[in-house]
């Protein structure tokens, strides 16, 4: 499986991801036809730089053929949510997010936004991955200030950069053929408010944290006193990730990095994206244990059936000796993490135990695989493991062998004896 892991340190804005995905092997040729199919006006360049002596991609945004006034490295830096720049120097700034028309330029509603997308000539992928980012940026900036998403309003300078770099990412993405994307923690900043259209602007800045709470994205606030992660930045994380968390094992296949408008001291102004083969790991599942010392021991075979009606893989006491030499036992359970609460409210509900520990381990199974074989004109289920493709084990039911030993009038040992023997001829 194909997979990426983008990396949110230095937070994130939708001209880093550009070039960061660009520098992984994206193709600016299918970036810049799926940008001109939106609005002709635009197109996307990229420059080599480096931030913090780490190589990087700067892509720039140009509308007709004149580059974007954002783009400049000594513009200032407010914030992008207030329809400027922002703290970071990322760049992607001026997409004007707003709640309303407003007096100083014409603006573009999300819905004509929507319109021009629905009716490019874009690949499909493309498409849903550029309008489902615009539509996560439209619910946001409507909650940020209490407005219906339809009426949010992008400025016109800022809608062309937005569409550019969410258009953009969403056709990189695409050409560097993604199985699965995880994002990193992101780090959001922080420090004093920066100016806006309509004055102070907090960081985090409100779109952004909504953006991020409705993904359920891990945040933090990050190293640098400004805002690190924009709402076109949080948007398209938003969009991409498949999940959150630390690099995935993977093979590394291609490395691409991004960079920001300025090179800040506190933090390589940088994203990155590592993209590679995942690495099958053993399934992970989790062993509950808890000593017991003080439950009646007549309970414990019904604790341990109702464990394994719960979604137990397995249950099991092993007898202890407790402190002032008191008898005890531990009872261990192992589970998948899709059972682990309905099997913890067994512990705790169906026990006396008060707490319980958990820790987490790898489980290699055999494939396994059902049939049934005769002894002696009765029928018995037996379970056939397979490893590396040859039979390892075969395991008769008890329960049909105990019938079948109760029918013949023969022993238990015997009957299971030759259900084994059956089995291993199946597969001979």
């Amino acid at each position: 499986m194909r997979t990426a892991w983008i990396d949110c340190a230095a937070g994130a804005s939708g001209d880093m991801l550009l070039g960061a995905f660009l520098s992984a092997g994206a193709d600016l040729d299918v970036v810049n036809a799926a940008v001109a199919a939106v609005d002709p006006s635009l197109s996307v360049t990229v420059d080599p730089t480096s931030r913090h002596q780490i190589a990087a991609l700067k892509a720039s945004v140009r509308v007709a053929g004149e580059l974007h006034p954002e783009n400049f490295p000594d513009n200032p830096a407010p914030s992008e949510e207030a329809g400027h720049g922002h703290g970071h120097g990322h760049d992607d700034a001026g997409h004007g997010h707003g709640h309303g028309p407003e007096v100083g330029g014409p603006t573009r509603t999300w819905a004509e936004v929507r319109r021009l997308i629905e009716g490019a000539g874009l690949a499909e992928a493309v498409r849903e991955r550029a309008l489902d980012t615009f539509a996560r940026l439209a619910r946001a900036e409507a909650a940020a200030h209490g407005v219906a998403p339809d009426d949010v309003h992008f400025h016109e300078v800022g809608a062309l950069d937005a569409i550019a770099d969410i258009v953009g990412v969403a056709a990189a993405s695409v050409t560097l053929e993604l199985d699965h994307i995880v994002v990193s923690t992101i780090a959001l900043g922080g420090g004093r408010q920066v100016r806006g259209q309509h004055g102070g602007i907090p960081v985090p800045g409100p779109a952004v944290l909504a953006l991020l709470s409705e993904a359920e994205a891990p945040v933090v606030g990050g190293t640098a006193p400004y805002e690190m992660t924009t709402p076109t930045g949080a948007a398209l994380l938003a969009s991409l990730a498949d999940e959150f968390g630390l690099m995935p094992t993977m093979r590394i296949q291609q490395t691409g990095v991004g960079a920001g408008g300025r090179d800040p001291i506190e933090v390589p102004n940088i994203v990155r994206v590592i993209v590679g083969e995942s690495v099958e790991r053993p399934a992970t599942e989790l062993v509950y244990e808890t000593n017991v010392d003080d439950l009646d021991p007549r309970i414990w075979p019904q604790v341990l059936a109702r464990l394994m009606e719960a979604g137990a893989a397995d249950a099991w006491l092993t007898p202890i000796l407790m402190k002032k030499g008191r008898p005890a036992h531990t009872l261990s359970v192992l589970v998948g993490g899709a059972n682990a609460e309905e099997v913890r409210s067994v512990i705790l509900s169906e026990t006396s135990a008060i707490g319980l520990r958990e820790s987490e381990v790898r489980k290699h199974a055999a494939d396994r695989e059902f049939a049934s074989v005769e002894v002696d004109g009765q029928r018995i289920h037996v379970k056939i493991a397979r490893y590396g493709g040859q039979v390892v084990n075969v395991q008769p039911e008890y329960d049909d062998v105990a019938a079948a030993a109760a029918v013949l009038k023969k022993p238990i040992k015997t009957v299971l004896a030759k259900a084994i023997a059956a089995g291993h001829d199946l597969w001979s």
